[in-house]
């Protein structure tokens, strides 16, 4: 049985993506942020929402050296990423994210806004029906475990 459910990759809008995940996700704690060519605000919404703790997901970029970040997911830090996503270029807000809720990973989009994104299956699948539908793209179960 496959541990994830896989959102086809397509073009997501960063906007539309951040406006979304307090509606699917809201039991989310933790986003985990990482990337190469971040923008200096960006990079300072970041630090004003540091959470402590270690980078739980593995580092997914070995050249150039990347930076990572550990948020708190909460309304400020949505309403705060959609307002500065609508100003940048995905690549200048994260190459990757990962979302948390405790200590398990929920959404794990590498290269995200344009690859494909796998979600826990802990999620019920109606709500995953329901998120990709929104993002205008196909989802199932993972071909691998």
């Amino acid at each position: 049985m496959t541990k994830y459910w896989d959102i086809d990759e397509g073009s997501v809008d960063s906007t539309t993506f951040f406006s979304m995940v307090h509606k699917y996700f809201s039991d989310a704690t933790t986003i985990y942020i990482e990337g190469t060519s971040i923008e200096k605000d960006v990079i300072e919404l970041y630090q004003r929402h540091v959470e402590d703790g270690d980078f739980l997901p593995s580092r997914q970029t070995i050249w150039p050296r990347s930076k990572c970040f550990r948020c708190k997911l909460s309304e400020e830090f949505i309403n705060e990423i959609s307002q500065l996503s609508q100003n940048h270029a995905e690549p200048e807000l994260m190459d990757h994210l990962s979302v948390y809720k405790g200590g398990q990973a929920i959404l794990e989009w590498h290269d995200a806004f344009s690859n494909a994104m796998l979600l826990s299956k802990s999620i019920p699948e109606q709500t995953i029906a329901a998120f990709s539908k929104e993002l205008g793209l196909k989802y199932g179960e993972a071909k691998f475990s």
